[in-house]
């Protein structure tokens, strides 16, 4: 608690502290003086600068309005530019959601609800599109705010325990390397263990042990871990993250609130897939709630102390939204560790381009999915040229457009690709969204903010992507009939890896017809489907049919939100720190051999 202490002693005079905890690394005060509280900044900015630590400022239960008062007050000050309002008496906390958050959280704003309220404001913008996965995200991250404050105090304390001098860092992989797909990296020392990512190989055997990582290793005591790291939500990386919890795991799970968000849905539709293929997940959505609840958000750029001997801070990686680089430094200087995940050193249309800031570096390791000698993607306006090319020829003669792709990442990519497209008369056909893809739509939509720059302009201006009146999402058995009862039309569907889902359907009914064309704009790993497709098979097996592939198959690169081998060394080379040593995973065998040897 000492520096706690040091806070408080830095507080004006005659301030009043009713309670003081831990929100992990943060520390949080609660006020019992009314006028401190309404205008704190520039003191606490002060005391965080002298303090190395970041502070909050709440109101104690002895100041703040009864929420039904504090209701009718945020009302008039805000109008209808509110949508919600959830009051955390345990925290302090109101939470205001709203289409329009630059309306609210803004400094004079949000000091007239404090002074007329005496609550602590925290503004979050509501999604543009329903959605069930992120209505149901949304409620988790609000839910039983009593546990989440003793919670973080606990986190708090042990990140404070005393730690050994550290002589020693220990890398240990438990996935991920020589392979796309259940990454999982566990770091050691002396003091501490932290994992980083916990995915399954979407192209293995389902519930095989192939398709986990290697949980069972000797150096792994789940229970024991100080804190798990994940560095976005796609299943290779994150698909076991819930069955940590189930098999004993209680500590924090550190990652950005969309990545967060992104884990909800996808770990829930998991679950519900393999109930709907009469199989058994790994775990159940009680486990899914565990992490939840333990989940902390750090943004980009701000250092979080994990362990007592670890500092993390997580960078945008440019790979799907909120998908993060993973900086360690570990000791008092020992060691600095840089986890790359999957990221892209490129610009896009929907993201920017893996951030290189990283002042020491000793150890990196990088992804190698496309680290091959002859990996070279084509520049990016090529690839939108010949995809949207053969989109229009098949369109013209009234054939349909099939584009497997992730629910998370490409597909966004792909509506960016093709929202001028839209926004032209001459283009009147309608692209159909299946699968994940409209729930993911709709969280990217609640999170601008970790957007480019030029998609945050159209949806700020109300050209967003992801809202166009051509786009329709299928969410049955029966609306899918309308999309085969269309002649000519775009499809946008997952699985991106051709491994199930929609996609599956739309083969059956619409490879044999030799008007129609698969286009792959996305990594088809070995053992998929998509892959064997993709080398040239004419006839697959689906359900139990054979099916004929006579519709063209083609393959646009450059969508890729990987780096090529060129990329990643320029990402490697650009780095604020200059590393000593680069290991390669997340790729096949030899290219992780090429890359290593380049």
């Amino acid at each position: 608690m000492e520096d706690i202490e040091r806070v408080k002693n830095k507080l004006p005079r005659g301030v009043s502290v009713a309670d003081a905890k831990y929100e992990g690394s943060d520390i949080v005060l609660y006020i019992d003086t009314e006028d401190f509280f309404v205008d704190h900044h520039d003191r606490v900015s002060q005391i965080v600068s002298d303090v190395k630590k970041r502070v909050h400022i709440r109101p104690s239960k002895n100041l703040f309005e009864q929420p039904e008062t504090a209701r009718t007050s945020i009302k008039e000050l805000c109008g209808d530019h509110v949508e919600e309002m959830i009051f955390q008496p345990e925290l302090g906390k109101v939470i205001i959601r709203t289409g329009s958050p630059e309306r609210i959280d803004n400094p004079s704003k949000t000091r007239e609800i404090r002074k007329e309220t005496l609550w602590k404001p925290q503004v979050e913008r509501t999604p543009a599109i329903d959605s069930k996965y992120v209505n149901r995200a949304r409620e988790l991250t609000v839910e039983d705010p009593e546990f989440r404050k003793e919670f973080l105090n606990e986190v708090g304390e042990k990140i404070r325990r005393d730690s050994d001098d550290d002589e020693w860092v220990r890398v240990s992989s438990l996935g991920g390397f020589r392979q796309v797909g259940r990454s999982c990296v566990l770091v050691q020392s002396e003091t501490s263990n932290v994992l980083l990512d916990c995915g399954i190989d979407p192209s293995a055997e389902e519930g095989g042990r192939d398709n986990f990582p290697h949980l069972d290793a000797p150096e792994l005591d789940i229970p024991a871990l100080d804190a798990v790291v994940l560095s976005h939500a796609h299943m290779d990386h994150m698909g076991m993250i819930p069955y940590l919890y189930r098999m004993g795991y209680d500590g924090p799970l550190y990652c950005t609130a969309p990545t967060r968000d992104l884990m909800i849905m996808q770990t829930l539709d998991y679950i519900d897939i393999s109930h709907s293929e009469q199989a058994s997940a790994p775990y159940e959505s009680k486990h899914i709630k565990q992490a939840v609840k333990r989940t902390i958000t750090p943004e980009y750029g701000k250092v979080t102390d994990v362990a007592p001997d670890v500092k993390l801070t997580l960078q945008n990686s440019g790979h799907i939204i909120g998908s993060s680089i993973v900086h360690m430094h570990i000791g008092d200087g020992l060691h600095n560790l840089l986890y790359t995940g999957d990221y892209n050193y490129d610009d896009s249309h929907m993201l920017r381009p893996a951030s290189t800031d990283c002042r020491r570096v000793e150890t990196v390791i990088t992804e190698s999915t496309y680290g091959g000698r002859d990996d070279e993607q084509q520049p990016r306006n090529q690839a939108q040229k010949q995809f949207l090319s053969k989109m229009k020829q098949t369109l013209a003669k009234g054939g349909k457009v099939i584009v497997p792709a992730f629910a998370v990442g490409r597909s966004q990519e792909i509506l960016g690709v093709m929202a001028d497209e839209l926004s032209h008369e001459h283009f009147d056909a309608t692209v159909y969204l299946d699968g994940m893809i409209r729930d993911a739509n709709a969280l990217h939509t609640a999170y601008p903010e970790y957007l480019s720059k030029k998609i945050q302009k159209k949806i700020f201006a109300g050209n967003s992507p992801f809202t166009d009146n051509q786009i329709r999402s299928i969410s049955s058995h029966e609306e899918r009939k309308q999309v085969f009862e269309d002649p000519s039309c775009v499809v946008l569907t997952t699985s991106g890896m051709v491994t199930g889902g929609p996609i599956m359907s739309y083969l059956k009914k619409e490879a044999p017809r030799e008007d129609n064309t698969l286009i792959f704009v996305g990594y088809q790993a070995d053992g998929t489907l998509g892959r064997r497709i993709l080398n040239g098979a004419n006839q697959v097996e689906i359900d139990g049919e054979r099916v004929e592939i006579n519709m063209n198959v083609e393959n646009v690169s450059g969508f890729s939100a990987h780096s090529d081998r060129e990329q990643i060394k320029d990402f490697v080379r650009d780095l604020d720190g200059r590393a000593d040593q680069v290991f390669c995973n997340h790729g096949e065998t030899k290219k992780c051999f090429q890359l290593a040897s380049s």
